[in-house]
């Protein structure tokens, strides 16, 4: 990693706290000045507002530091950022994707974090999730995570109470909660199932939420049992994949074997579903379609294994391998990720922040609308962190497919053994060919 000489001055202050590398001043006497690039990947005019609003502090902390801040349009950011890398265009700090970071870690682009990490006090704060996607794919640390998709169960309290039925803690109480909630003659189910794109996700969360960490080869590579096996041959996927279809036929609207995240939310907040399991983007649409009092949130339903879990998406800040900048780069990826400033932005994304410390600290992570959410951060035993196996190039492929497997198996078209077996061969000739790095 090539390293351009600039002057350091000890003991600059920082504007939200002291991170425990080296402040930068190239303003001081004899030295030029530095412009830091950073990508975004993940673009809107509301978010990068956010992102410069932090950067610009960083530039007020640095004298003679400006951040240069490039937002290429979403739908094509990733490969818009993964061409400017193959070239070695001038990136210093960039978004790194749970999609893109195999990707970007296997060609060399990314520079790595750990002599930066060693004395950042920030890391004492940092939660258990957090620290297993730092080293999820590699023992070296090339990303620091900036928050987490997590999804949790929201629920109409209203329903609920009516009902007089307790909010369910399991899968399988859920299931019966959604059968006892659903009255079609108005227009009433117990849940917003998702049967169309990405749908065959749910059928993964119970089936793991089932098998258990224990149970699991690896939490990255979590549809693995051992290094020849599946969860798909598991009494857990069976009862697991009866469970699912249950849910549907008996909880859930008919036509809800096609819905996406638009519909299955809009079920929800429009008054048709009692129980929905998304991310807490859905968190805003609650807020501004449904009454204070009629909907909370709480933990995702635990398995028969006593946990629960559901691959989470995450994102973070890495630095390039090739950045001339290295050392004030990574001071730019610490002060993105000081709980102030990362707090101040997963609190205007609606995401899950990174220092356990934001429950007690923020107003917005202490309200009711994050509580399911919070209690899963600070209980990582009971829900454990697992991976979206993007780093199986066949995972790409899976997800083309077994909606429509999904859907068949719901239809009646296939058995639920005809199902596991599908998965089964699928998953066993990925990793024959592809291979896995057991973590």
């Amino acid at each position: 990693m090539k390293r351009k000489t600039i002057s350091v001055l000890l003991a600059v202050s920082m504007l939200a706290g002291t991170i425990g590398t080296t402040a930068v001043n190239v303003a001081a006497e004899g030295t030029e000045e530095v412009t830091l690039t950073l990508v975004e990947a993940i673009t809107s005019p509301e978010r990068t507002e956010i992102i410069r609003s932090i950067c610009d502090k960083f530039e007020e902390a640095h004298p003679g530091v400006t951040v240069e801040l490039v937002s290429p349009p979403s739908e094509n950011a990733n490969t818009k950022i993964a061409q400017m890398l193959m070239a070695e265009e001038k990136i210093d700090v960039l978004e790194v994707r749970d999609q893109t970071f195999a990707q970007y870690s296997n060609n060399g682009w990314l520079g790595t974090l750990d002599e930066y990490l060693e004395g950042w006090e920030g890391r004492d704060t940092l939660s258990e999730t957090t620290k297993f996607y730092m080293n999820a794919y590699t023992d070296e640390t090339y990303m620091v995570p900036y928050g987490f998709y997590e999804k949790a169960l929201y629920y109409r309290q209203d329903w609920f109470e009516e009902a007089g039925i307790e909010v369910p803690e399991t899968w399988e109480e859920l299931v019966d909660a959604a059968i006892a909630l659903t009255d079609p003659e108005q227009n009433r189910y117990g849940y917003s199932f998702r049967g169309g794109s990405m749908g065959f996700s749910y059928l993964d969360y119970i089936t793991t939420s089932n098998v258990g960490a224990d149970g699991l080869a690896s939490l990255i590579y979590n549809v693995f049992t051992g290094e020849d096996s599946t969860i798909y041959s598991t009494q857990e996927a069976l009862d697991a994949a009866e469970l699912y279809k249950k849910l549907f036929e008996e909880g859930s609207p008919k036509d809800s074997i096609a819905w996406g995240f638009t519909e299955m939310v809009q079920g929800f907040v429009g008054g048709t579903t009692a129980m929905l399991i998304q991310d807490p983007e859905v968190i805003t649409s609650c807020k501004e379609n449904m009454e204070d009092g009629t909907w909370g949130v709480a933990p995702i339903p635990k398995g028969t294994s006593g946990q629960g879990l559901i691959p989470t998406g995450f994102a973070g800040w890495g630095i390039t391998s090739y950045t001339e900048y290295a050392d004030l780069a990574a001071e730019l990826v610490l002060f993105l990720s000081e709980e102030e400033n990362n707090t101040y932005f997963t609190e205007l994304n609606s995401l899950i922040p990174i220092h356990t410390t934001a429950a007690e600290n923020s107003e917005i992570f202490k309200s009711e609308s994050f509580s399911g959410y919070m209690e899963m951060l600070q209980n990582p035993d009971v829900y454990p962190a697992t991976s979206i196996p993007y780093n199986y190039q066949a995972f790409s492929e899976l997800s083309t497919q077994a909606d429509q497997w999904t859907q068949n198996y719901l239809m009646g078209n296939i058995s639920a053994e005809e199902l596991l077996q599908t998965y089964d061969d699928f998953w066993l000739n990925a990793l024959n060919e592809e291979g896995v790095l057991w973590k």
